[in-house]
């Protein structure tokens, strides 16, 4: 959870799992220039990657591909929810309604869209991180 401490905000740790490397280092890239409050910990690229990287790091938010290079990345979400008390936050190229419920069911707080401008994507990452 996001807190206060010495009048401070506390600072959103993000994880995030994407299977192809330019997509994980441009997310790094845009989140961590917005540090303080927001701070890249770790990118993963499978899901065994993610789960442990999300158990040892303890993330806020888990920003989640949904292929995973053959890999389903919505079946990921209720393991990643059990190895790390975390919001996840689903990514696709295509995000329609069956998607995001399906998502929504295993746990995802939100689904969006892969081109969505980059205000709205950090928007997203700090509502999850509310959650």
């Amino acid at each position: 959870m996001q807190g206060v401490f010495m009048g401070r905000q506390e600072q959103i740790g993000v994880l995030v799992v994407d299977d192809h490397a330019g997509i994980r280092a441009g997310l790094a890239r845009l989140i961590d220039a917005e540090r303080p409050a927001l701070r890249c910990l770790g990118l993963a690229e499978n899901a065994a990657q993610a789960l442990a990287l999300a158990q040892g790091l303890q993330p806020q938010v888990v920003l989640l591909d949904v292929n995973l290079g053959g890999e389903d990345g919505l079946a990921l979400i209720p393991a990643l929810r059990t190895a790390s008390v975390c919001a996840v936050l689903v990514l696709t190229h295509a995000p329609g309604a069956l998607l995001a419920a399906l998502a929504l069911r295993q746990g995802a707080v939100a689904c969006l869209d892969k081109a969505a401008p980059s205000d709205r994507l950090l928007a997203a990452l700090r509502l999850a991180a509310r959650r």
